[in-house]
């Protein structure tokens, strides 16, 4: 299987403002990959400020959530504990760029794949009024979504979990990633009965860490057995 030639899945949301006239800012390198197994724990990426005037920028890192379709989920930002971010919050000059740490800082050793969700946004800086009061927006302007990876150089591997009728003609079927290494929806195959491949499927969307659970749907005349279904790669 090709596993490793697959193994990330990167996921970058931009979201801006109507206001052409906003500050921008872009996060360098978009992905940070860890090699658990050489003890990597800590990376440095770079704020580029990407035009407009001043702007003030917050950095956190989350739990990445997918659904069991493969979707990110987007209106829940759970902070993670495992990490640290050093200067975690700035404000750039227009073309200044700004260096930040992300550290993991939990002791106990990384086994097995994992993903976070780097979440980096614009906040509105404070304006300065006549009347000598300083007032803060609320909105935010600009959301950057990235992710920090660890590498373990382990192979991923899934196994089926159960199928059922849609109708219409449709059937799912279940899979879990029981491995320690992650498993691509890029390139992946579903067999059935050892010969018939189905490389046309939903849930293809972001890798399969371990211990996700992920739902494939397409077209068949009935629901599957486990002893009927194998993955692979092209």
């Amino acid at each position: 299987m090709k596993i490793q030639k697959h193994i990330f899945v990167l996921l970058t949301f931009l979201c801006f403002s109507a206001l052409p006239t906003l500050a921008a800012f872009t996060i360098e390198p978009p992905m940070v990959i860890l090699k658990a197994n050489m003890g990597e724990n800590m990376a440095w990426i770079e704020v580029v400020h990407a035009g407009g005037g001043p702007v003030a920028v917050e950095l956190s890192v989350l739990d990445r959530e997918l659904t069991i379709d493969g979707d990110a989920v987007m209106d829940r930002k759970v902070v993670s504990q495992d990490f640290m971010v050093y200067p975690s919050q700035l404000i750039l000059q227009p073309r200044e760029r700004a260096k930040v740490q992300v550290t993991y800082k939990q002791k106990r050793k990384v086994t097995v794949d994992k993903a976070y969700t780097l979440f980096s946004k614009e906040v509105p800086l404070p304006v300065q009024e006549e009347s000598d009061e300083v007032k803060v927006g609320v909105n935010t302007l600009v959301n950057y979504y990235s992710v920090i990876a660890f590498e373990t150089g382990k192979q991923g591997k899934l196994t089926f979990v159960s199928s059922k009728q849609l109708g219409g003609g449709k059937i799912e079927v279940i899979a879990k990633n029981e491995s320690a290494g992650r498993v691509s929806g890029e390139g992946l195959v579903i067999t059935i009965g050892g010969k018939e491949k189905v490389t046309n499927f939903t849930g293809k969307k972001n890798s399969i860490m371990p211990g996700q659970e992920r739902r494939f749907t397409f077209d068949y005349k009935k629901a599957l057995t486990g002893k009927e279904v194998s993955f692979g790669y092209k």
